[in-house]
């Protein structure tokens, strides 16, 4: 019992973090919306500078440091407003669905977005009001 208090109340390490980390969770990567381009986009700047960095100092850990700090920051920003967008595009398609609900018609609404951060289609049919399911038939 002793020893169970005694794990708890230690911080955990870099090794106990590491330990977490499995090969699966790297696997899917590519389907996290947004995560392909904006580590597409960290690579590209992290290289460019880099190798600009290189060029002008001649010095390598000077150029990967730089490398790798362009692309850990171009990366995170680059999630961020790919995140964004999709947020801001999703909250667009939820108001066409409660204007579309509000208003009682039967309608199909397609939604296509598509771009370089991913696409989504989606169709949307609503209920039709009373009347005009008896103006149908």
């Amino acid at each position: 019992m002793e020893n169970q208090s005694n794990n708890h109340n230690e911080k955990p390490t870099v090794t106990d973090a590491f330990k977490t980390i499995k090969l699966e969770d790297f696997k899917d990567v590519g389907k996290i919306p947004c995560a392909r381009n904006s580590l597409l986009y960290g690579m590209g700047a992290g290289l460019g500078l880099g190798s600009i960095r290189f060029f002008v100092k001649r010095s390598v850990p000077s150029a990967a440091n730089w490398a790798v700090a362009a692309f850990c920051g171009v990366s995170a920003i680059a999630f961020e407003m790919c995140q964004m967008d999709r947020k801001q595009k999703l909250e667009k398609l939820h108001l066409i669905v409660k204007e579309s609900n509000s208003r009682g018609q039967h309608r199909r609404t397609v939604v296509d977005e598509s771009g370089a951060n991913g696409a989504f289609h989606v169709v949307i049919d609503t209920p039709s009001a009373p009347e005009e399911e008896a103006k149908e038939k």
